[in-house]
């Protein structure tokens, strides 16, 4: 495992740092998530994390799915994501997040929908295997919504050439549908976390500023979006190289970050979701 800190001399805001360790090293390492959950590193990255990236990357790319993608985003120039599932997040469509209703249809539904898409594939396990190791070997699984249903474990997310993903920060806790989340889980903070299961030929970047969402007088455009070109001027900052079956977990409820836009043609795959810990520091609970 290394630690890898991020050369921002002579930029504004906080410092950036980065564990980074393979899959086979999981169960030999301390409690990372709390360390990032706790701002004293920014992210982790574990290589080779999910060795069945390209049969995942197969099934996702079939055509017969087509009838179970949205686009949450449908309308932004140059943003338009392509997920299957539902994201607990304001987009778009939705600025103020899917409503309690939806969220809990989709959670209801997730099971049956990823066995479509994946079949004898489908990941949740792995997803549990590799949390638990990154959270010292502590439990860690799905949050429940209203104490009995698992939130969706994640959604399936396509960004397609040209598209990206726009500079923002990921608090999103005032949101209704979090009414749902157990109070047991600690609300001060929040982590997202993606795997990699098909690279884009070009782009695409998952980008990490040193600014804060918390922090005072952010750079701002007219059109109340973070002001991109700024935080590449200003800020310290730190690209991820990220290969298929990579996974990467990182603090976006502190940090401002984008992914940019992706080049060739081929799109960029994911699988992800957020997570937190619980007050007690017992367990970690993740959900799209």
């Amino acid at each position: 495992m290394q630690i890898q800190p991020v050369d921002t001399a002579g930029r504004e805001g906080h410092p950036l740092s980065m564990y980074e360790l393979t899959a086979a090293e999981l169960a030999t390492q301390p409690e990372i998530l709390a360390d990032l959950f706790e701002a004293r590193h920014t992210g982790v990255v574990v290589r080779g994390a999910l060795p069945q990236a390209q049969a995942l990357a197969d099934r996702i790319n079939d055509a017969g799915l087509a009838d179970l993608w949205a686009s949450p985003n449908r309308g932004m120039p140059g943003g338009e994501l392509k997920v299957i599932g539902e994201a607990a997040t304001p987009t778009f469509t939705k600025m103020q997040g899917p409503s309690v209703e939806q969220y809990g249809e989709a959670a209801r539904t997730h099971r049956a929908t990823m066995a479509r898409v994946f079949g004898e594939l489908e990941p949740t396990a792995r997803i549990n295997h590799l949390f638990s190791g990154l959270n010292g070997g502590r439990a860690a699984g799905p949050a429940q919504f209203d104490g009995h249903l698992p939130w969706s474990p994640y959604t399936v997310r396509a960004l397609g050439p040209g598209q990206q993903i726009y500079s923002h920060h990921d608090l999103h806790y005032w949101l209704a549908v979090y009414q749902r989340l157990p109070q047991a889980l600690d609300r001060t903070s929040l982590l997202s976390w993606f795997i990699t299961v098909q690279a884009p030929t070009g782009g695409g970047e998952l980008t990490v500023y040193g600014l804060w969402g918390s922090d005072p007088n952010p750079p701002m455009l007219p059109t109340r979006f973070l002001d991109t070109q700024a935080l590449e001027a200003r800020f310290g900052k730190h690209a991820f190289d990220l290969r298929a079956g990579d996974l990467v977990v990182f603090d976006s409820g502190r940090h401002v970050h984008r992914v940019t836009p992706v080049t060739g043609d081929r799109p960029r795959l994911t699988l992800g979701g957020f997570m937190t810990l619980d007050t007690a520091r017992t367990r970690a609970a993740y959900w799209s």
